[in-house]
């Protein structure tokens, strides 16, 4: 049940970005949030993209905190920058100035020789902020902070913190961390983290890791699979430099091909939006996200709130921006590997099963259809060729099994043959224990020559996934993960949704004059005011005051009629037994209009007609604290928190955002119109949506807009009950 609680929980669980009308086409710009961790507001960015060359390139290095002793971090970090061979000027900094490593060390940053390009900053927290003092005035271009005890202790360490920045900014010394474990960079042959044992195979990966732990993860992970790694960057509590700052870099970084990251949180949504989309035109990007917690989404008030959580709303984010989103660990790797392994990229979510192993395929063809992968049949024509030349036992409908029997110098034509059918986007080859190596040369050849991407999964069977590897086919250790890694392969290939700059309606004045002053839910005619105005149909209704009125409004309408009731601060009349429905004459209006009052404190009557059985949907938006606006589309009425079936976009919205929506999940079966019910008009009920997302664009006080439910009937998609709730 949807609670009334609205400017308490609600509020706090969802904190309304704040933006701002440009001229007359009300261009929405959404302000930047906090940091997670402590950040200050950081306003423009300080410098260019090209100040973090001092981070991936720099020509000399100071190490803070360097220790004579082995088992100290300092000393550690120092041996790393030596052991990786990096060959620009290194200065430890230490108070003896002896020799550290062979190194002469200097006394402090003031006796620096040079203004240095990097400053690695391992010292007890509360030694940092003098050094980031010297650091400045000195003239360094960057400095890693490994030390932990700021934005992510207490409210203390978030001030520390931000008196960092503040140094930092007013000399134009770029920030990394606090708590984070270092900067790599192969190019520069630099090794500046606490990770002594890092793989030194070359390869374009590019990582960005907000927990430096879950960073030497993905080192270990890549390593052993044997992909290289370009750049890695821990980026902790993002004081200054954010993912977002790291990921415009690498998305023109020549030694960059492909981008990972693990991030907790975002803090400016809309630029990461702008920043992800011009990174995936051109190389993948992959992230898993931690930090689900949906606190916020269960303490929101309106279905819309309650089921927009925020993950889900990282997902629609990405989306948007052509991220590929792993939702797990062995995901988020497998994703990597394919991506790296092959450059092709298939022209539709569809694939054929092809295995010489049986019961593995039927495992890879159910869970494509759960990821939103289509197995289409093969048409008679290849189904026929395909029995005339496999044994007679052999499935030839897709999945297609050659079987154990195949003769191998039969199984080229055969994977032809599914190769050519147009429906056909690539192919998920499977093999158990039976080293053909025909098999593997033979998807090799069609992936060549086709340009369909494979991915497999073989097991036992050393020649065939040596010839699949070395043919640039990714083999993974598991049907599954074979099918969701050639899912990532067309997520990838998809890119960010292309949309030319939008436009929202601007508000009618007298509209915005009905808004003006009003906190939380807006009185029921005054939402549907506004929501009109945005184009959104509403069912014919009228507002009386008294049953009489109630009944003369019935009787101009026609019955039946549903009445409801109306008072101030009556938001979800449901709960309290407020709508009564299929009143089919003046007795039952007024008997009605009686027990309203009684039981739910009506003032006022909502006399609707009543519209013939159809298929009830939620449209609905809210302010996201990352991204912004984001409409909501899902099942409605009685469906909605039964199943819990929504789709997330980020406003503003287009027809195609919402129809591919509408093809997912329970709303794809309810938009094709079950058990005799006609098909969905979804472009009547995308326009819906879209009225919505302009109004949440166009009212910076609109925190959540509530359609629920919108009916679709023969003239389109008719709202019959609405909540706007404003901060």
């Amino acid at each position: 049940m949807r609670s009334r609680r609205r400017d308490t929980d609600s509020s706090r669980a969802l904190r309304s970005f704040e933006s701002q009308r440009r001229d007359s086409s009300l261009r929405v710009r959404i302000d930047r949030a906090g940091a997670r961790q402590g950040g200050a507001d950081r306003g423009p960015p300080s410098a260019s993209v090209r100040s973090l060359d001092a981070l991936f390139s720099p020509r000399s290095v100071a190490v803070l905190g360097v220790s004579r002793n082995p088992a100290k971090l300092g000393y550690k970090l120092l041996e790393n920058v030596k052991a990786y061979g990096y060959g620009g000027r290194i200065y430890p900094v230490n108070p003896s100035g002896e020799r550290i490593l062979d190194l002469p060390s200097v006394t402090s940053v003031a006796a620096l020789p040079e203004p240095v390009d990097l400053a690695l900053v391992s010292l007890p927290a509360s030694a940092v902020a003098d050094a980031i003092v010297d650091l400045a005035a000195r003239g360094a271009k960057a400095a890693v902070i490994l030390s932990s005890g700021f934005g992510e202790v207490d409210a203390n360490g978030r001030e520390a913190q931000a008196r960092l920045l503040k140094t930092a900014r007013a000399s134009g010394l770029r920030l990394v961390g606090p708590n984070c474990m270092g900067v790599y960079s192969a190019p520069a042959r630099l090794n500046g983290t606490y990770f002594w044992d890092l793989p030194k195979r070359a390869g374009g990966i590019s990582v960005v890791s907000q927990s430096g732990a879950y960073g030497g993860l993905i080192f270990r992970h890549l390593g052993g699979r044997g992909l290289g790694v370009a750049r890695f960057v821990s980026i902790g509590n993002q004081a200054d430099v954010d993912l977002t700052d790291i990921l415009e870099f690498l998305a023109a970084d020549a030694d960059t091909t492909l981008i990972a990251c693990f991030v907790e949180a975002l803090r400016d949504g809309r630029r990461f939006l702008d920043v992800a989309a011009r990174a995936t035109a051109s190389k993948p990007v992959v992230m898993l996200k931690g930090g689900r917690s949906d606190a916020g989404r269960r303490a929101a008030g309106s279905h819309t709130g309650s089921l927009a959580g925020a993950y889900a709303v990282y997902r629609a984010a990405f989306r948007r921006a052509g991220v590929v989103t792993a939702d797990e660990t062995e995901e988020f790797f497998d994703a990597i590997e394919a991506l790296a392994a092959t450059p092709r990229r298939p022209s539709a979510p569809a694939i054929a099963v092809i295995t010489v192993s049986g019961g593995p395929s039927v495992v890879a063809a159910d869970c494509a259809e759960r990821a939103g992968l289509a197995v289409p049949a093969l048409e008679d024509a290849v189904r026929s060729a395909l029995r005339a030349s496999l044994p007679p036992f052999a499935a030839v409908g897709n999945p297609v099994d050659l079987t154990p029997q195949v003769e191998p110098s039969r199984i080229g034509d055969a994977i032809k043959l599914v190769f050519d059918q147009a429906s056909i986007a690539g192919a998920v080859a499977i093999d158990v224990g039976l080293d053909i190596p025909e098999f593997a040369d033979a998807l090799v050849a069609e992936a060549v020559r086709t340009s369909k991407p494979v991915v497999a999964f073989a097991t036992d069977a050393p020649a065939v996934s040596e010839r699949l590897r070395s043919g640039g086919i990714p083999v993974l250790a598991g049907p599954e993960r074979a099918v969701r890694a050639w899912r990532a392969l067309w997520l990838a290939g998809r890119g960010a949704a292309t949309r030319s700059a939008q436009t929202v309606r601007p508000l009618a004045p007298d509209v915005t004059a009905l808004l003006a002053g009003t906190r939380g839910a807006l009185p029921y005619d005054v939402a549907r005011r506004a929501l009109e105005a945005c184009g959104v149909k509403f069912v014919r209704e009228a507002i009386v005051q008294r049953p009489a009125d109630a009944v003369a409004a019935a009787e101009t309408m026609g019955y039946p009629v549903v009445v409801k009731a109306d008072a101030p601060g009556l938001v979800h009349k449901t709960e309290v037994g407020g709508v009564r429905l299929d009143l089919r004459d003046a007795a039952q209006v007024r008997a009605a209009c009686d027990d309203l009052r009684n039981r739910a404190g009506a003032e006022r009557f909502i006399v609707q007609q009543q519209l013939a059985p159809g298929l009830e949907f939620l449209i609905g938006a809210r302010r996201d604290e990352v991204f912004g606006p984001v409409v909501v589309v899902g099942a409605g009425g009685v469906l909605t928190e039964a199943l819990g079936d929504v789709g997330i976009a980020v406003a503003p919205v287009t027809p195609a955002d919402i129809q591919e929506l509408m093809a997912e999940g329970v709303r794809a079966r309810l938009a094709n119109g079950p058990r005799g019910l006609p098909r969905v008009d979804v472009n009547a009920l995308a326009e819906t949506a879209i009225g919505v997302s302009d109004l949440i664009l166009s009212e910076p006080r609109i925190r959540e807009i509530d359609l629920n439910p919108v009916i679709a009937s023969t003239s389109g998609m008719i709202a019959v009950d609405a909540v706007v709730v404003l901060d």
